[in-house]
């Protein structure tokens, strides 16, 4: 009988042991030399993935509390107490279940942040542009503005920070637990439908343009997550693009 870790190989003379690399991927090896069995790359869902705690239930209640927010008097308690609340949903759940590392090797130092920081300035500038043809549409431009009002009611320092934590919590969550958690094995199909999720979630807020800007942020995002293994690079596109649009945007619209 074998014990844990080895598979008797053909014949019944070799056994087969099973190890994995730094990368996450893993190669099993015979006594012989020959590689056999390959174990999941790290950030795959097993069949016993946590699917439900890990992804669906924080999303919604992210969700929740994005609504409330969005609903909320502009720059009053309750707008603050409910983004920071979905914040720490994030936080919690990465906590838990985000130990996993994104495929790749990670690129620790200014280069990935500066790339993060120029692709988040290009968005701004495009979705400035955007909004110069907004604000000729009326429900369109109500929507947006209503949501910049907690710049404009609220203490900007503290809304400043709120977008800033807020944005963090949503890459440690969407760019790392929920494609870590998903029961599908391309990365492709698990960036496609953590962007969909985002997407979604966003979308409560109840502002279209910011489901669209959800879309190009998220992808881009994801992209330089999965480029470079971490989440350096994706938090300071995500934090230029939000100061900028806070910041920014008001003067637009």
């Amino acid at each position: 009988m074998s014990s844990e870790g080895e598979t008797p190989a053909a014949g019944g003379d070799a056994v087969c042991e099973r190890s994995c690399d730094t990368t996450g991927s893993s190669l099993g090896r015979c006594s012989a030399g020959e590689p056999t069995l390959a174990c999941q790359t790290e950030g795959m869902s097993s069949p016993h993935s946590p699917l439900a705690a890990a992804v669906f239930l924080p999303a919604a209640a992210a969700a929740v509390l994005l609504f409330v927010g969005s609903r909320a008097p502009a720059g009053g308690p309750l707008f603050y107490t409910a983004t920071f609340g979905s914040a720490m949903v994030y936080f919690m759940v990465g906590a838990v279940f985000g130990r996993g590392r994104l495929r790749g090797r990670p690129r620790r130092g200014w280069a990935e942040i500066g790339r993060g920081i120029l692709i988040g300035s290009v968005l701004v500038a495009v979705f400035l542009l955007g909004a110069l043809l907004v604000r000729r549409v009326p429900s369109l431009a109500m929507p947006v503005d209503g949501l910049l009002e907690n710049s404009r009611r609220g203490v900007l320092w503290l809304t400043a920070v709120t977008t800033f934590v807020n944005g963090v919590g949503e890459e440690l969550f969407f760019r790392r637990v929920v494609p870590d958690h998903l029961p599908v094995r391309s990365q492709p199909g698990r960036a496609i439908l953590s962007l969909l999720l985002y997407v979604v979630v966003t979308a409560a807020m109840g502002v279209p343009l910011l489901a669209v800007a959800a879309v190009a942020v998220g992808a881009a995002a994801h992209w330089q997550a999965a480029r470079t293994g971490g989440l350096l690079a994706p938090i300071a596109l995500h934090t230029v693009w939000s100061q900028g649009m806070l910041l920014i945007l008001p003067q637009l619209i």
